[in-house]
């Protein structure tokens, strides 16, 4: 067993446990930043093309008619990101008084990985809102920001319920309780 598995299961608090954790950082390695930095780097290139700055990139051909892009506003991604954010602070603001036990690196990796992951929810769902224009109180920028930022608040949720949909979707039967 680990000594960070078994700091973590006896409830080691204190120095002990953030010395552990500062250890437990160190295995971090080039190769672990530079996939980070990859995933980064297409999420931004993703992040760029979904807006349209290069319309070809998102056109969907239609038949007999020019090709319509199909864009996602910059201000899904912002308000996602905002939400991502608020979570971040708030997971950080509620254990300020052991801030010293946040030195592990893959804490708080895991933390700003919300707001890529915020990113890539919120244009998905953005384009599935898109099916409800017809419904009163669903169309709109507005509705489309705080649905964003709400998926970039609650990350965890939106995968979840996206996988559902999915599941839904595509036909595949719901996993049994028992």
């Amino acid at each position: 067993m680990s000594e960070r598995r078994a700091a973590a299961e006896t409830g080691a608090a204190g120095t002990e446990a953030g010395q552990e954790r500062s250890e437990a950082g160190a295995e971090w390695s080039l190769l672990n930043w530079v996939v980070i930095g990859v995933f980064g780097a297409l999420t931004a290139v993703g992040l760029v093309l979904s807006t349209g700055v290069l319309e070809w990139a998102v056109a969907i051909p239609a038949r007999g008619a020019d090709p319509s892009p199909v864009v996602v506003p910059v201000y899904v991604y912002l308000y996602a990101g905002f939400g991502a954010l608020g979570y971040i602070f708030t997971k950080l603001m509620g254990r300020l008084d052991r801030y010293t036990e946040w030195n592990c690196w893959e804490d708080l990796v895991g933390l700003a990985m919300r707001i890529p992951a915020a990113w890539v929810l919120a244009a998905g769902v953005y384009l599935l809102v898109g099916a409800f224009d017809g419904v009163e109180g669903v169309a709109g920028p507005r509705f489309a920001a705080g649905v964003s930022f709400l998926v970039g608040l609650y990350v965890n949720v939106a995968l979840t319920a996206l996988g559902s949909l999915a599941d839904r979707i595509l036909g595949r039967a719901p996993p049994r309780s028992e």
